[in-house]
């Protein structure tokens, strides 16, 4: 696999704004030397969300420890709840 070029936020705005006054896609990868046309699509689609240049990677995966830990307190506490209705 080759290296990927890192693109800029301003390089990527630039690429949309061309996209959005009509250029195509082929045009956009041909003339940035693109290799894949959903890269140009998400850009796209990122900007109008009004993400684009922010970097997620990561966020799930802490989001999801984050959940796992809640449930293993919740389990924990549960567990001792029942321990102690049983000595009673």
């Amino acid at each position: 696999m080759g290296k990927h070029k890192k693109w800029t936020l301003e390089q990527k705005v630039q690429i949309v704004k061309e996209l959005k006054k009509g250029a195509t896609i082929s045009y956009l990868m041909n003339k940035y030397n693109i290799s894949n046309s959903g890269t140009v699509s998400r850009w796209n689609q990122e900007y109008d969300k009004g993400i684009l240049g922010k970097d997620n990677r990561g966020k799930k995966k802490y989001n999801q420890e984050l959940e796992d830990i809640d449930i293993l307190k919740k389990s924990y506490a549960l567990l001792m709840e029942i321990r102690s209705q049983q000595h009673k």
